[in-house]
């Protein structure tokens, strides 16, 4: 007889660091109220994507938030499925009542989405996360103003 316990409780442990990995390379941080950040950095797969899409999802739903912003400045390249899931996250946060403004996309990136043909027309874009929280306060009605 064959004792697979041990290996019973590798894959269990590797299944819960998976499962931390993924919850801290997707971290949806509330930024502002009615506003959540996405900071994503290294390298996206499809499975990746799908994560992104259920955290951000949830969290909009937990927070009630209006506008959240998918900083992608730390991807230094995507394919296609990748692409198609940003474009899904988008579209998934408006069906929830949530703008997704998508910032931080790089040379490299951009050039990507354009050769993959993929239509950008209903993604809201800005370069910087700065320009980005400022479209989100403008969404939400808010103004800042530098005290004097």
């Amino acid at each position: 007889m064959i004792d697979i316990t041990d290996q019973v409780l590798y894959e269990a442990r590797l299944q819960t660091q998976s499962k931390t990995i993924r919850q801290m390379s997707t971290p949806t941080i509330k930024l502002w109220e009615g506003v959540l950040v996405l900071p994503v950095v290294g390298v996206v797969d499809s499975i990746r994507a799908q994560y992104m899409m259920e955290t951000v999802l949830n969290k909009i739903a937990e927070t009630f938030s209006k506008v959240i912003i998918l900083d992608i400045h730390g991807v230094a390249a995507v394919d296609t499925a990748v692409a198609n899931h940003l474009i899904k996250i988008t579209k998934a946060t408006k069906l929830m009542g949530c703008e997704c403004i998508l910032s931080g996309i790089s040379p490299a990136v951009a050039q990507t989405i354009i050769q993959l043909g993929i239509d950008m027309t209903s993604v809201t874009t800005k370069s910087t996360l700065s320009d980005a929280l400022e479209e989100a306060f403008l969404a939400l009605g808010l103004e800042v103003h530098k005290k004097e």
